[in-house]
């Protein structure tokens, strides 16, 4: 048990390590990457002549002109913009491309304090539902303006095949969402011959880092399939090196899904996302694409990082039109914060756009459970914060419900490991008698735990139930827009680190709360009864120090949590050390062996077969384990009647 538990923990330490070499090697390998793709595009920045924001490059549209049959003819309309509006988004919209240029959440400033929105959209050289025949390829054309209003603009064109195109944006109606436009297609077929809607796809836009300290996995593409298959892409799925920072296939642009049942498809961010939905699913394809980005302009601090934006299109349905007729498909375009609840409300299982359960390492283990439980911490922060005025506040009330609920397993589990730290001198004496045989010193040591009642594992039960919920409140915390901006304490945003100031010449940020953090499980260790041998123990101690290192430019909000469960944890132990201490007393009777002394048993006899050549060797050879019948696949069955 002592070498399982001592390899165990060398494991965990290889893992974390890896993490932080991961970061290292990311930055320097990236270093190179992004100082000639800062030289790629200041060269052609300096090239390029001044144009209308709204209105694509001359090498993009150029490109379009190409490929994309929807490309405008010489004497099309200039390029014009319009805007339309409600309390909580401005959108702005161009009839180059006709769509939505970009949108501005103006419940949501880009900084804290400062007048200038988050844009959704902003880094894309095309409009939100722009026509699209395929794979980064876009319709640039300029179409005519056909009516405009408070509440909607009507764009059209004729296209070469005959199909007279006219696209209604609108705003969202009286009781909907107010981030949820519509966007209307009508195709009318002018021409003598069918036409099908097949191979164009409605360009769902892009979705940008918001800042330096956002990871790639934030960033992606998604759609959802028939029966609830959620599928999500972050910008790594398009190759490089994306596994430790080491390993990775060649990069694409591109990729191609086919879908059974589109319900609904999309781009995200952190904090923000573009959900367009089509009225009526049917079969289709997805096309998802990547682009490189240099976030809020800050190129030197760029260049330390790959960072891209995503984007993505969905294809119309393959629908034909007849001569004379017209064909219409309607869309629900969601530009807006990534709110569960809010989502939730749009129906047909948008939440999922949380996707709670995409977390590094532990996310194919524990993402059953994660999900959900980070479904109600969201919805139980949010009506905490409105009771309590704060969502720091709310934090702390939410990590001590938490901790309350959990304290009957604690306080058992900080009895069974008392327990153990008494059987620790007779453990010792086994591991003495029989140094030069482990399977012998394990099984006398399973034996000892079964005298007397204890399970070894007990001790570890709190954080394998704790375990779950933290990373259910780091994966919440991770896109909660609702924190963004929020203040407590010194803390100006709790979903970022909790800078104080950079320390003058090592360049560093001072970020209290994780220090805190680090501290109060310092301490909590060093206060619970010690079990294992010196190099376990050792181990244990050091564990705050490397989440410290990991954990030290996470969220503000997560260090809040932790800190506070970390107080409570040591609050606990107080307490548990101050009731008597429990007694070590040895069973009465036969005991039955436990699972973990079965196993101890099976491998010792396993290992001594071996030794006395009673079992074949070489490749697939198998030794038998106790109780195991030699011929039982082997031997014919009696048919039965």
């Amino acid at each position: 048990m002592k070498n399982l538990d001592r390899t165990s923990w060398i494991g965990a330490l290889v893992c974390f390590s890896l993490l932080i070499v991961w970061g290292w090697w990311s930055t320097k390998e990236a270093a190179k990457h992004s100082a000639q793709l800062a030289a790629q595009r200041a060269a052609e920045a300096a090239k390029a002549p001044a144009t209308d924001p709204a209105s694509p490059s001359p090498a993009e549209a150029a490109s379009a002109a190409a490929t994309t049959p929807e490309s405008a003819a010489p004497g099309t309309p200039a390029v014009e913009t319009a805007i339309l509006e409600n309390d909580f988004v401005r959108l702005h919209l161009t009839n180059a491309g006709a769509g939505i240029r970009r949108a501005e959440m103006k419940k949501h400033p880009r900084h804290l304090g400062e007048p200038e929105l988050i844009a959704i959209n902003e880094t894309a050289a095309h409009p939100v539902a722009a026509l699209s025949p395929g794979p980064k390829q876009y319709d640039t054309s300029v179409w005519t303006v056909a009516a405009t209003s408070a509440t909607e603009v009507a764009y059209e064109t004729t296209t070469p095949d005959g199909l007279k195109w006219r696209k209604t944006i609108r705003l969202p109606g009286e009781g909907a969402d107010p981030y949820e436009a519509i966007v209307l297609l009508e195709a009318t077929n002018t021409g003598q011959a069918p036409v099908g809607l097949g191979g164009r796809h409605l360009y769902v836009g892009s979705a940008t880092p918001l800042h330096l300290n956002e990871w790639s996995m934030q960033i992606g593409s998604y759609w959802m399939d028939k029966d609830g298959d959620f599928e999500y892409k972050t910008v790594d799925h398009f190759g490089g090196k994306k596994i430790l920072g080491l390993f990775g296939g060649s990069e694409k642009p591109h990729d191609v899904f086919t879908v059974g049942d589109l319900h609904w498809a999309g781009v995200n961010d952190q904090f923000f996302t573009t959900i367009v939905r089509p009225t009526q699913p049917y079969a289709g394809e997805v096309w998802i694409g990547r682009f490189p980005v240099v976030v809020e302009g800050k190129e030197a601090e760029s260049r330390k990082k790959r960072m891209f934006a995503s984007e993505a299109a969905l294809s119309l349905p393959q629908e034909t039109v007849a001569p004379g007729a017209t064909a219409q498909v309607e869309f629900g375009v969601y530009l807006g914060p990534k709110e569960y609840s809010r989502l939730k409300g749009l129906g047909d299982r948008r939440q999922r756009v949380m996707h709670y359960d995409e977390i590094p390492i532990f996310g194919w283990l524990f993402g059953w459970a994660i999900k959900p439980i980070a479904s109600l911490l969201i919805v139980g922060l949010v009506h905490l914060k409105g009771w309590a005025g704060n969502y720091g506040l709310a934090i702390i009330l939410i990590t001590i419900l938490i901790r309350l609920l959990i304290w009957p397993v604690y306080a058992k589990s900080a009895r069974t490991m008392k327990r153990m730290s008494k059987l620790t001198p007779l453990m010792k004496e086994i591991r003495e008698k029989h140094a030069d045989n482990p399977e012998r010193m394990n099984r006398e040591t399973m034996e000892l735990y079964r005298t007397y009642g204890v399970n070894p594992l007990g001790g570890c039960l709190p954080m394998f139930i704790q375990l779950p919920v933290f990373l259910a409140f780091y994966r919440m915390l991770w896109s909660a827009v609702e924190l963004r901006h929020e203040s407590f304490l010194w803390v100006k945003d709790l979903s970022m680190p909790d800078t104080l100031l950079t320390i003058p010449g090592i360049n560093i940020d001072l970020n209290p709360l994780p220090i805190l953090m680090g501290v109060t499980s310092f301490i909590q260790i060093a206060i619970t009864p010690k079990t294992g041998d010196k190099t376990q123990q050792t181990i244990f101690m050091l564990m705050p120090f490397i989440f410290l290192v990991i954990c030290y430019n996470f969220a503000a909000a997560l260090a809040l949590y932790w800190t506070v469960s970390n107080v409570f944890s040591i609050f606990q132990t107080w307490i548990m050390n101050k009731l008597p201490e429990p007694e070590l007393v040895k069973r009465n009777g036969p005991v039955k062996r436990g699972f973990m002394q079965r196993m101890a048993e099976r491998a010792e006899a396993a290992q001594k077969a071996k030794a006395e050549g009673g079992a074949p060797s070489g490749p697939g050879s198998r030794t038998k384990m106790p109780g195991e019948k030699g011929d039982r696949h082997t031997k014919g069955r009696k048919k039965r009647r």
